[in-house]
């Protein structure tokens, strides 16, 4: 384990050991150099060297960029030519190499004795030591734009930075195009990875609209609202009533963004259900923050992507997406717990697609939902107890009563769920939620004793398949089972 960090801490610092040892070989050299020798040995000879040396090397360096400008553009997006020539980097280097060639230049035009082409020949001598020793680390520095790994960082980087400056209030118009052309630009980045079937690509760039998404909803507040109150941007398409819904709430920026994700979800396939897991889970994360900032529009606008994501679902009768976005759909609603009346609204909705894919013949989906609102219940019955019983009432209990009125696979997971959902709340102490369940489905004992039984003989705790849940939805905790088993014992 040790050699293995060390081997991973030497990878990691590579390129910098390297850069250092070039730099310091040179640094060397050129202490050797000016101990035994001087500017008049450096005159007849070495400055022809030097000059030539320079040029060849700018040369090098100049094809290697002509090189992997076009080829990154044309494997991503023509975009990011601009991010490649204004980067300090290849700014930095290409200065070096003019300033070198100036130098050259001017020295022909100063006699020898001049104080100047003393001090010229020591510089160009200096720029020609850098070069050489800088070389090999400026050229891995440059082919490194190949990697998305590299360049979506710098991309969020360089919109969170415009975004900042936007909360200022400086520049306005410049400071907010440059922002959402950069979401534009990741977006293309997102669509070009979904056509070639590059996750991890579509993954960075997922990544880097979350952060920018984090970041624009984080910098809400009357004090940084100018910005949202000037000039709005759109998706093409959006109606023009809706424009103006989004404009009176100043809600646009988190729309755009939005809608820029979706369309890169709509891109995914049955082979990339990894991304819409991704992609959910940002949703998720950037509702709560929501929340914590009390932006109701912008927390309506996730709830309704995340509809979207399950109608796409339902439409393309793909089980697997709907057990995914599920599962995330009742961690929306857990996070809207301090707000008891949207969290019943995204209920309703969540409730409203598990029927739809009943009526078209996904029954398991239906079933994952009725599970779901168990898990539901005993999460938010961890940090409000009331709100828990609330949602058995309201929503829990009615779905639970139809489904073991059904016969076949509604009628037992509905049994299961309320079983579950019961002996996990009685072994949490969450003796409110136990209570609501038992008055309600379980005063029966002959009926409760023999479904329980029925749920502990196959009380597995992984899922038959190897899924994105992995674990099995009526799998009983250890307290839970002997809790269950104590009241088993008493008849």
């Amino acid at each position: 384990m040790a050699q293995g960090r060390i081997a991973g801490i030497w990878s990691g610092h590579r390129p910098a050991v390297v850069t250092s040892a070039c730099f310091l070989a040179a640094a060397g050299l050129g202490l050797v150099t000016a101990h035994y020798g001087g500017t008049r040995d450096f005159e007849p000879m070495g400055f022809a060297t030097a000059s030539r040396t320079l040029n060849q090397i700018m040369a090098v360096v100049m094809t290697s960029i002509a090189l992997i400008l076009p080829l990154t553009s044309n494997l991503y997006t023509p975009r990011l030519v601009k991010l490649y020539v204004s980067h300090p980097l290849i700014v930095g280097g290409l200065s070096v190499f003019i300033v070198g060639n100036l130098l050259v230049m001017a020295l022909h035009f100063f006699p020898a004795g001049h104080p100047f082409a003393r001090f010229g020949i020591w510089a160009v001598a200096s720029i020609y030591l850098v070069v050489l020793a800088g070389i090999l680390p400026y050229l891995f520095g440059i082919s490194r734009f190949l990697r998305p790994s590299y360049f979506m960082p710098m991309l969020t980087r360089k919109g969170l930075r415009s975004l900042e400056e936007l909360a200022q209030g400086r520049g306005l118009e410049a400071n907010k195009d440059n922002l959402f052309e950069i979401v534009d630009v990741v977006t293309n980045v997102a669509l070009t990875g979904m056509a070639r079937g590059d996750r991890q690509l579509v993954l960075l760039a997922l990544k880097s609209l979350h952060a920018i998404l984090t970041g624009i909803i984080g910098y809400t507040g009357l004090e940084t609202g100018a910005w949202r109150a000037s000039r709005p941007w759109f998706v093409p398409g959006l109606a023009k009533e809706g424009q103006d819904y989004l404009t009176r709430e100043q809600a646009w920026p988190e729309a755009y963004v939005l809608a820029q994700t979706l369309k890169v979800a709509e891109m995914a396939t049955r082979r990339q259900h990894e991304l819409l897991s991704e992609l959910a889970g940002q949703l998720v994360d950037t509702a709560r923050l929501a929340c914590d900032v009390g932006v109701d529009p912008v927390i309506e606008l996730h709830v309704m992507s995340l509809n979207t994501l399950m109608r796409d679902a339902l439409d393309e009768r793909d089980l697997r997406r709907f057990q995914n976005l599920s599962y995330h759909y009742r961690l929306l609603i857990g996070t809207l717990q301090r707000s008891p009346e949207r969290m019943h609204d995204a209920a309703r909705h969540l409730l409203h697609y598990a029927r739809l894919a009943s009526r078209q013949g996904l029954t398991f989906a239906f079933e994952t939902v009725v599970y779901d609102l168990g898990e539901l219940v005993l999460s938010l019955g961890g940090a409000q107890e009331e709100g828990a019983v609330e949602l058995i009432q309201a929503w829990a209990g009615p779905v639970w009563q139809e489904c073991i009125t059904q016969d076949g696979g509604p009628r037992k997971a509905g049994w299961r769920a309320i079983l579950r959902t019961h002996w996990e709340a009685r072994s949490r102490g969450l003796k409110e939620v136990s209570e609501a369940i038992y008055w309600r489905f379980l005063t029966d004992e002959a009926i409760h004793r023999e479904q329980l039984e029925m749920l502990l003989e196959d009380n597995r705790e992984l899922h038959y398949e190897f899924n994105d849940r992995l674990m099995r939805f009526a799998h009983l905790s250890p307290p839970a089972v002997a809790e269950a088993q104590a009241f088993l014992e008493q008849w």
